[in-house]
C-alpha cells in the first residue's frame, strides 16, 4: 500500500536519458534562433509576441545553464556602481534583442549599422563568456553518472 509513491531506479535512468546531449546543449540557441527569426519575418502581433517569447525563453535557459555550471565564484568589484548579478547575465541578450528589433523595423543605412554593431556586441559578449567559463563545462559531471556512482 505505501509502495506506490516510490520511483523504480530504471525509471530513473529512462528519464536521464530523454533527450540526447548534442541536442540538449543546442536547445537555448535554438529557442533564441527561432525567436529571433519569428520576431525578423513574421508581420502578425502574435508570431512577433511569441518569438520575442522564445527568445527570453531561450535567454532563461542559457544563463540558467551558464550559472549551474560556473565555478569560479561570483564576486562584486570594487567599483562605484554595480549591476546586479540578475541584470548583469542578460546584458548580451539585451543587445542582440536591440538589434533584432531594429534590424526589423528600421529601413534606413544607420539603424542597420546601429544593428550590426549591437549585434556584435551581443555576439563578442557572449563568447566571451563561454570561452571563459568553458573549461568550468567541461569538468561537469552529468547527473546520471552522479547518481549512478551515488548508487554503487
Amino acid at each position: 500500500m505505501g509502495n506506490d509513491n516510490l520511483v523504480n531506479i530504471e525509471e530513473l535512468d529512462y528519464l536521464d536519458n530523454m533527450i540526447v546531449k548534442p541536442i540538449y546543449e543546442l536547445l537555448p540557441s535554438m529557442y533564441i534562433a527561432a525567436g529571433s527569426s519569428s520576431v525578423l519575418w513574421t508581420n502578425s502581433t502574435l508570431g512577433i509576441a511569441g518569438g520575442g517569447l522564445l527568445f527570453c525563453l531561450g535567454a532563461i535557459v542559457w544563463v540558467m545553464r551558464s550559472n549551474f555550471r560556473r565555478q569560479d565564484q561570483a564576486h562584486a568589484p570594487a567599483k562605484r556602481f554595480t549591476i546586479p548579478e540578475s541584470l548583469y547575465e542578460f546584458i548580451p541578450f539585451f543587445f542582440i534583442a536591440v538589434a533584432i528589433t531594429l534590424l526589423s523595423n528600421q529601413q534606413n543605412i544607420l539603424g542597420f549599422a546601429v544593428a550590426l554593431i549591437c549585434l556584435y556586441r551581443g555576439a563578442s559578449l557572449l563568447y566571451l563568456r563561454h570561452r571563459y567559463r568553458q573549461q568550468a563545462w567541461q569538468h561537469v559531471k552529468p547527473a546520471s553518472a552522479v547518481k549512478r556512482k551515488a548508487r554503487m
